[in-house]
């Protein structure tokens, strides 16, 4: 066994009832390290190795081996000690020397033995005289008890000796306990409530004690009790008042007083903030949360969305210059559909010879054809020579890259939620002229910053602040927040706690300072270095983040104002289509008068009855109009003709040939006949010639691909 030195193990502190936490580990030992023969043995020691080795020496190696010295290497020096001894006390003469390849000894090896036996040597390696029995064996070996001390050096505790037994030594007085050290110690904690640090724990039980209270102070104050071995008792400081410095009275107020002049309270924790002032009066462990000033206001409600939404993609510049392409190139098709003769095609396919040629584009189709390119609706007019063809693809190409420049940009500006603040920061506020207060706790550290500060923004703040009066709590400026035009200054954790559980207010702009919230002590406190390092451990492990996550988004409703991921709750409203809607009523309201004005015209200037008003003609077409049975309408005539009686020939007896092809104008007079000769004369009637736009286009395409030899 090695000397007074042995590694210290680690302990588990439930199974701790010795020393320091340490577990008790006695041994049994031949000598004491430190006495002064075994001193003195190692050095005589030491000095024959490092001759023996010269620079191969291991210094590192000698000293540890000298500091603890092997029971073995004792032993070894005691039998070299004392055989040395009595050879020069004996002066046995001059004999053969022993060989151990014959198994024979020295001339005078058992004379030496007998000599050692019959007499006590001193050795290094026992307290004790070194006796031998006849058979070689030790006589009375004393054995050493040592136990365990703080920082693994072996002490002896007691002696043994077969004669006497076991003999205990004095023990030395136990140290007391260093001042700093907080185990099996009772605190005192003073605290005030304010959610999340130090709230009432909600219960059906009736609960005493520490377990009337809960929060994240609370959490707190149990970890370290729990890493530093102490107890604890709860204190309500009974105004809630944190503390601040009154400097005509030179007093403190609240909390800060009573730490400092009641001598039961050790702790004052809550959200205490750190500050110079209270720095001066007390002790503050290093800050187990930073935070800074910050604004709280109402949430902005969304502004509804524009009338005419469907025009946000372009802006007003672009639109008037989609006007004139419009236009421009609707003009540019009408010109080179009659530039090319191509486009100058027969009216009537029917007839081979046509008296003229008519063009498609006209203005009026031109436009049509531009309009149903951009909406993707195509027309029945189609281009037929290679410079009107040209001019449509050049259209086509526009058209494509602008409306699907509108719909992306249309479908972005529909998703985009904006927001109408009517401040965005501090300089905002101090500013507004929209009757927008502001204020912070009175007494409180936040005030305390406006006050103290050499800003000249924030000193104006504060003048203004001082004409008003100051909410007596957190919960009354939050609560001012949500009634009035008011914007309250507060730390952004309790910012960040509120609205986490009020969706109607958020933070606004960026912090003003920075600082942080520790636990107040007395001042020059023996713990506050103890303290610091349990919340470094603390800190640097996580606990204190997932704390904060847990009391701030998880418990008492927090996490209730999230964003929510949900596509379907952002779906576009009736408002977003407002302006469509719009545009779809007075496009139909526009079509409905100019059908109207058009109808009139036709009245004034071409009247069935030219003996009739303006007005009856107007109110028989209208009537006409009306009548949805009625799926043909006369050309000449009245539109609803008297009725006739029945002819008494075959119905089928009378038939014409319908006016619109040419030299059919002088059987006029007929068909009014036929008309007047009854409904089921004019059912049976089919026309024998009408002109279909489609096919006539079709027709003039197959003509302009194919033409014919002239």
């Amino acid at each position: 066994m090695r000397g007074d030195r042995i590694q210290k193990f680690p302990c588990d502190v439930s199974t701790a009832i010795y020393l320091h936490q340490c577990l008790y580990i006695p041994a049994l030992r031949l000598f004491e390290p430190q006495s002064a023969a075994v001193l003195q043995a190692m050095e005589a020691w030491r000095e024959q190795y490092r001759n023996r080795l010269g620079d191969a020496a291991d210094d590192e190696e000698i000293e540890q081996i000298v500091a603890n010295p092997p029971t073995a290497l004792l032993l070894a020096y005691d039998a070299a000690h004392i055989v040395a001894e009595a050879l020069a006390l004996l002066q046995l003469p001059g004999g053969a020397p022993g060989a151990c390849e014959r198994g024979t000894a020295a001339f005078h090896a058992d004379t030496l033995l007998n000599y050692i036996r019959s007499r006590e040597w001193g050795g290094a390696s026992s307290e004790l005289a070194l006796r031998w029995e006849a058979g070689g064996a030790r006589r009375e070996v004393a054995l050493q008890a040592a136990e365990l001390l703080a920082g693994g050096e072996l002490r002896t505790a007691a002696a043994w000796a077969p004669r006497d037994g076991l003999a205990w030594r004095p023990r030395d007085p136990a140290p007391p306990p260093p001042r700093d050290s907080m185990v099996n110690r009772t605190f005192v904690v003073l605290i005030a409530p304010n959610k999340p640090y130090v709230m009432r724990q909600q219960s059906t039980d009736r609960l005493a004690g520490n377990e009337r209270y809960e929060g994240f102070c609370i959490e707190l104050i149990d970890r370290l009790a729990r890493q530093l071995h102490f107890n604890y008792t709860f204190v309500e400081q009974p105004d809630g008042r944190y503390g601040s410095y009154n400097k005509t009275t030179g007093q403190w107020d609240g909390m800060m007083k009573r730490l400092m002049e009641d001598k039961d309270i050790d702790f004052a924790v809550t959200d205490l903030t750190i500050t110079a002032e209270r720095e001066k009066a007390v002790d503050f462990t290093t800050p187990f949360m930073n935070l800074g000033i910050a604004i709280l206001f109402r949430k902005p409600q969304p502004p509804k969305p524009a009338l005419l939404a469907f025009l946000l993609p372009f802006s007003s510049g672009v639109w008037l210059c989609l006007g004139f392409a419009y236009l421009g190139t609707s003009l540019v098709l009408y010109v080179v559909g009659r530039l090319c003769p191509e486009e100058w095609q027969n009216p009537y396919p029917c007839v081979e010879e046509a008296a003229a040629l008519e063009n498609q584009f006209t203005i009026s189709n031109a436009l049509w054809f531009i309009l149903g390119a951009v909406l993707m609706q195509g027309s029945e007019i189609a281009p037929v020579a290679y410079g009107s063809r040209a001019v449509a693809s050049a259209w086509w190409i526009f058209a494509i890259v602008i409306v699907n420049s509108y719909t992306a940009n249309l479908a972005t500006l529909l998703g985009t939620k904006t927001s109408n603040e009517l401040i965005h920061n501090v300089r905002d506020l101090a500013e507004n002229d929209l009757g927008i207060t502001y204020g912070a706790k009175a007494g409180g550290s936040t005030f305390t910053f406006f006050e103290l500060s050499n800003n000249d923004l924030y000193k104006s703040m504060y003048q203004k602040m001082m004409q008003q009066e100051m909410p007596s709590s957190n919960e009354a400026g939050i609560e001012k927040v949500m009634k009035e035009q008011y914007a309250f200054f507060a730390e952004s954790t309790t910012i960040e706690y509120t609205i986490e559980r009020n969706c109607e207010v958020t933070m606004v702009g960026e912090l003003l300072d920075n600082k942080g919230y520790g636990i107040a002590m007395k001042k020059n406190s023996q713990y506050r270095h103890s303290m610091n390092l349990a919340l470094l451990n603390l800190q640097e492990s996580g606990v204190l983040r997932e704390m904060k996550h847990r009391w701030w988004k998880e418990k008492h409703g927090g996490g209730a104002c999230q964003p929510n991921a949900d596509p379907s709750n952002d779906e576009l409203t009736m408002r977003n289509f407002l302006g469509l809607f719009l545009v779809l009523v007075v496009g139909c309201a526009l079509g409905i008068v100019v059908s109207c004005c058009d109808l009139a015209w036709t009245a004034w200037r071409r009247p069935r009855d030219p003996a009739a008003s303006f007005a009856a003609s107007y109110w028989a077409e209208l009537r006409f109009v009306f009548r949805f049975d009625q799926s043909e309408k006369p050309v000449r005539g009245p539109l609803v003709p008297p009725p006739a009686p029945r002819p008494s020939g075959s119905p089928g007896s009378v038939q014409t040939d319908k006016a619109g092809s040419p030299g059919s104008a002088g059987s006029a007079p007929d068909e009014v006949e036929e008309r007047r000769s009854g409904r089921s004369a004019r059912s049976s009637r089919r026309p024998s010639a009408r002109r279909c736009s489609m096919h006539n286009a079709s027709l003039r395409i197959a003509r302009h691909t194919t033409p014919t030899p002239r």
